[in-house]
């Protein structure tokens, strides 16, 4: 068999070029983000648990159960723009739109303390942060862009069930995977790297 050769140059490019794709991201502040490790560094509130779902474990919330996790920012994390994105899919579509059930990206911007207080200086919500599934069981990107405010030592990272007044939860199931808290200078970079969020398909 032949016997390839590098010379140190081209080693040395090759070393280089392999970097380029780890530099252009951020780090994913979320820890446990994909529920490999079962709810660890979460906490659960009401009917939420870890499930598999096609053969992958996620993130299940039912009956307005929900998720959190804290997450501590650096002091040069002020004014720079928080990325949260993760996929979403749900037991329910209701034909009539609303919107009761469906997975929802939720946050807090905080002040540093305990877990169980704190100021909190922006509620998260809006933009794309609910599912737009438009079929039972579909995965679909959720994800908002937010400037960290003056103050903010922590970000509440949410996995909640979206709620219309007068529709209750019935028990369906609303799952999340992928999951991510990424923070960029500018909010160009962030909608960047939005737009190029790959979806693992299930």
């Amino acid at each position: 068999m032949a016997k390839l050769k590098f010379s140190t140059s081209s080693l040395f490019l090759f070393l280089c070029l392999a970097a380029i794709p780890a530099s252009a991201q951020t780090e994913n502040l979320l820890q446990n983000p994909n529920a490999d490790l079962e709810a660890q560094h979460w906490r659960a509130f009401g009917q939420a648990t870890v499930e598999e779902v096609n053969g992958n474990r996620c993130f299940v919330v039912r009956n307005g159960g929900y998720f959190i996790q804290d997450v501590i920012l650096r002091e040069d994390a002020v004014g720079q723009f928080a990325v949260f994105i993760g996929r979403g899919s749900s037991e329910r579509i209701n034909p009539d739109g609303a919107i009761t059930g469906l997975p929802y990206l939720y946050g807090y911007m905080m002040a540093p303390g305990e877990p169980n207080g704190g100021r909190i200086f922006a509620y998260l919500q809006g933009q794309q942060m609910r599912s737009s599934a438009t079929s039972v069981g579909q995965w679909v990107k959720m994800w908002g862009i937010f400037r960290v405010p003056e103050g903010t030592g922590r970000i509440r990272f949410f996995l909640n069930q979206a709620l219309r007044r007068g529709v209750p939860h019935n028990g369906s199931a609303a799952c999340f995977d992928d999951l991510g808290l990424h923070l960029f200078s500018t909010k160009e970079k962030a909608e960047a790297f939005v737009s190029g969020y790959n979806q693992r398909t299930i």
